[in-house]
C-alpha cells in the first residue's frame, strides 16, 4: 500500500521510509503559488510530520530553555519589553547541529524558492517565538522595512511546534498589502498597529486568521502586513520562523528608516550596503541549478 495516495499532497508518516527525510521534497501546487504572490501569503498543510515536529521541538526547546533562563515573570517585565509580545531568539542552527539539519532541510529551501520563482535561496536567519499565556498582541507590522534586502523575493516560513489555536495568537495577515512595498510606519508598536488597523478597515483589506496545526506552516512575503492577536489560552504558543531570499541580492537598506541608515546586520555577515548578501553565515539551502 502506497504512503500517499496519487494526487493528493499531504506529508505522512511514512514519508520517512526512504531514509531522506526532511529532503523529500513537498508536493506544492500551482493554486499554492497563485495563492502566495497573489495575496502575499500562504498556508501549507502537513509540510512536517507529527514525528518530525515531536523531535526538532525538543531540540528547540533544549536551546530556548537555555536562552530564556533567568527570564523574569510577566508582570515584572518593563511595560515596553518586547518579551511581552513574545519572547524570541535568534540562529539556533548555529547552536545545535540538529537543529541546523531542520532549518536548513531542503524541502523548507525549494517550497520557498518555488513561491518565489527563484532558483536558488539563502537563510537570512532562523528564531523561536515563544508567544506566552498573558501576552500582548503582535502589533500590526511589516517585516521588510526593518531587513536591509529590498527585494520582492524575501519570505519568512512560519513553523509552529504545537498545535497554534485561535487564543494563542496565530499570525493573522492583511491579504494583498505586499504590493504596495512600504504602506506605513516603520517598528512594530501601538502607533504601527493603529496606523494599520485604520488602513485595514478603511481599505476594507481582507484579514486571514485561522488555526494552525503542528505540521502545517504559513509562508508570508515580508511586505505583507501582518500580526497576531493576544496568547489568552492557557499555554505557550511555541513556534520557528525562518527567513529566506534569493541568492544573488545585494544588501539595500533605501527601505529602512533614514535615521537608521547605513543598516549594517550582523544576521547578514555585517555586510555593507552594495554589497552582495552572499556572507557564508547566509548558507544556500536550495539550489535549482
Amino acid at each position: 500500500m502506497p504512503c500517499r495516495a496519487k494526487g493528493t499532497t499531504a506529508m505522512t508518516e511514512c514519508d520517512r521510509t526512504d531514509g531522506n527525510g526532511l529532503a523529500t521534497p513537498y508536493p506544492l501546487s500551482a493554486e499554492h503559488v497563485r495563492q502566495y504572490r497573489e495575496n502575499g501569503h500562504v498556508h501549507l498543510r502537513s509540510v512536517c510530520t507529527k514525528n518530525e515536529v515531536a523531535e526538532y521541538r525538543e531540540v528547540v526547546k533544549s536551546i530556548t530553555s537555555e536562552r530564556f533562563a533567568g527570564t523574569s515573570r510577566m508582570s515584572d517585565r518593563p511595560e515596553d519589553d518586547f518579551s511581552r509580545v513574545f519572547m524570541q531568539t535568534f540562529n539556533l542552527r548555529e547552536a545545535d547541529a540538529r537543529a541546523a539539519r531542520f532549518i536548513q532541510s531542503p524541502r523548507f529551501g525549494e517550497i520557498a524558492a518555488d513561491l518565489m520563482g527563484v532558483d536558488a535561496v539563502r537563510i537570512y536567519y532562523d528564531k523561536a517565538m515563544f508567544k506566552e499565556p498573558g501576552s500582548w498582541i503582535t502589533p500590526w507590522h511589516q517585516d521588510g522595512p526593518h531587513w536591509p534586502l529590498h527585494s520582492d523575493h524575501v519570505l519568512t516560513m512560519w513553523i509552529p511546534l504545537v498545535d497554534a489555536t485561535i487564543d494563542m495568537g496565530p499570525p493573522r495577515f492583511a491579504s494583498g498589502t505586499h504590493r504596495s512595498r512600504v504602506l506605513g510606519p516603520r517598528g512594530i508598536h501601538r502607533e504601527s498597529e493603529s496606523f494599520f488597523e485604520d488602513y485595514i478597515h478603511a481599505n476594507q483589506v481582507p484579514v486571514v486568521e485561522e488555526e494552525i496545526p503542528a505540521g502545517d506552516v504559513t509562508l508570508h512575503s515580508h511586505w505583507v502586513v501582518h500580526g497576531a492577536r493576544a496568547n489568552t489560552s492557557g499555554r505557550v504558543r511555541e513556534a520557528l520562523g525562518i527567513t529566506f531570499y534569493e541568492d544573488g541580492v545585494f544588501i539595500d537598506d533605501s527601505a529602512c528608516s533614514v535615521e537608521n541608515r547605513p543598516v549594517i546586520d550582523a544576521n547578514l555577515g555585517n555586510r555593507q550596503p552594495g554589497q552582495r548578501a552572499d556572507h557564508p553565515r547566509n548558507q544556500i539551502v536550495f539550489d535549482r541549478s
